[in-house]
């Protein structure tokens, strides 16, 4: 008998066996398309183009899908995000250049590229201590802006469907402190600065567990995933050794995941690109339910070997490769490579199929649609 979306959803991240894997497409900041592969997308089916916003501001530079385009794909998720607070501190400055709430400027060369953080307000400090914590203005975490119209547009999508909804909270701990100080300057600080960097987590802490707190106490009985993205590798490696994620991050991730199990019986997924084999078994002790994207390119993140050590503890969400099978691959590859994760990945349940990341503009719209039909037994 056939599964309801969100029963099918709920049973993949309790690891139970579906009835078929459930498929997400926009339901994370991760999982969206570039304009340009949508726009291509909406030619190849024969709909008609759509004006739809462009979200750009640190996410990429990506659409989420219309509900038609949902519908068609029959898309299991539906994904909702906080709003922009009321006391947000953003501003535009010249060109593409705005700066955001957390005082961290945004930049790009053309319409068509994706934000980049340039500058942190705290950057431009060479030998950091403690009291440079309080020199800046930060976010207010209980501004009503945040969750303003959101539990309405959840129980619309409650009462009139029967979709999984995520809840896609801003970036965590170890991200933010990276888009307050700098990338480079956050590494070297939790080797040469450890008293600034513990006290600058834990100011970003602060902040974020105010904005989960606010957020799920509005609608987390609303929900069946509350999300949050913190990039905690590159290609083949992690960004730093396990035992100093132990010392200086574990005990900021473990604050702010325990916050969500508190106000939610949602279950909590991470969103971290790269190579994070040597830290999963610390990302399961902190209570994180489920990994997305899983980037199954990067060293050590073959799927079956993920299942097989992790999968008892761990949802998977992600899996269809966008370095290489979705944009340089024909549609039997991208076929071959769904049947694949739902092989490894899926096996005794515990898989939501997406894209790796974003689907981007070189993508042709035959392979997505293979993804998806495949998925759902079209062909």
């Amino acid at each position: 008998m056939a599964m309801s979306h969100r029963e099918r959803v709920q049973k993949a991240l309790n690891h139970e066996e579906t009835d078929r894997v459930p498929i997400d497409f926009s339901g994370g900041p991760a999982t969206q398309i570039h304009p340009t592969a949508y726009s291509n997308l909406l030619e190849y089916l024969g709909f008609p183009e759509e004006n739809l916003p462009v979200g750009h501001r640190g996410e990429g530079q990506v659409v989420a899908p219309s509900e038609k385009m949902l519908q068609y794909f029959d898309i299991d998720v539906r994904g909702f995000y906080t709003s922009e607070p009321d006391s947000s501190i953003g501003k535009k400055l010249d060109g593409y250049r705005y700066t955001d709430e957390w005082g961290a400027v945004w930049d790009k060369s053309d319409v068509l590229h994706p934000y980049i953080n340039v500058l942190g307000p705290l950057q431009h400090i060479s030998e950091p201590v403690v009291a440079d914590v309080d020199s800046i203005p930060w976010p207010v975490p209980d501004d009503p802006g945040r969750i303003r119209g959101l539990r309405d547009k959840m129980l619309a999508v409650r009462e009139q469907s029967d979709y999984a909804i995520v809840l896609n909270l801003p970036n965590s701990t170890f991200a933010l402190t990276q888009r307050v100080r700098g990338f480079v300057e956050t590494l070297q600080d939790l080797l040469l600065y450890k008293a600034f960097a513990e006290a600058l987590q834990e100011r970003i802490t602060d902040v974020i567990c105010g904005i989960a707190e606010l957020s799920l106490n509005e609608v987390g009985d609303l929900i069946d995933g509350v999300s949050f993205a913190d990039d905690m590798g590159v290609q083949n490696q992690s960004y730093m050794s396990e035992s100093l994620y132990k010392d200086m991050v574990k005990p900021h991730h473990r604050r702010f995941i325990d916050t969500l199990h508190k106000h939610t019986d949602a279950k909590v997924i991470t969103h971290s690109d790269g190579s994070i084999r040597e830290l999963i078994p610390d990302f399961i002790d902190v209570g994180i339910n489920c990994i997305n994207p899983v980037q199954v390119s990067a060293t050590g993140m073959e799927p079956e070997a993920l299942n097989r050590d992790f999968g008892m503890d761990l949802a998977f969400w992600g899996g269809i490769d966008t370095q290489h099978v979705l944009p340089f691959g024909g549609p039997k590859e991208v076929i071959a490579a769904v049947h694949g994760r739902r092989k490894d990945l899926g096996k005794s349940g515990g898989y939501v199929q997406a894209s790796v990341h974003n689907i981007q503009p070189e993508v042709p719209p035959e392979n997505i649609v293979a993804m998806f039909d495949t998925a759902l037994g079209r062909n």
